[in-house]
């Protein structure tokens, strides 16, 4: 977690940015709801004040680790490897390997695969 050093815990000081939800209107935004999808933008595309802002909203590092590790699904293996050393977790403990997993094993019982095309 050397990453995140500067980090200090205060409620509404850090703010998203805006262009990481650009597809949401943010006036009536259900961050709680959306925590899946503001948690993926932010490990993909976010600066380093859009992390301390998803800690902010999300219970300080702690809280935000747990909704990376138990809920982000859609993650490339660089932005897996990435979230897994920011936030010190096992990649084999999260959602998301455990899926890419799943969608290999499926892939690879299906009768054409490995067939050349």
């Amino acid at each position: 977690m050397r990453v995140f050093t500067g980090y200090k815990e205060e409620k509404g000081k850090h703010q998203v940015n805006r262009g990481l939800l650009w597809e949401y209107s943010l006036e009536n935004f259900d961050w709680q709801r959306y925590r899946r999808v503001v948690a993926e933008r932010v490990i993909t595309m976010g600066r380093l004040f859009d992390w301390y802002a998803a800690f902010d909203l999300y219970g300080g590092i702690r809280g935000f680790r747990k909704i990376a590790r138990d809920e982000v699904v859609d993650l490339s293996p660089r932005d897996l490897e990435f979230m897994c050393r920011a936030l010190n977790i096992e990649k084999t403990e999260t959602k998301c390997y455990k899926q890419a997993q799943l969608r290999k094993a499926h892939l690879g019982s299906l009768p054409y695969a490995g067939l050349p095309f």
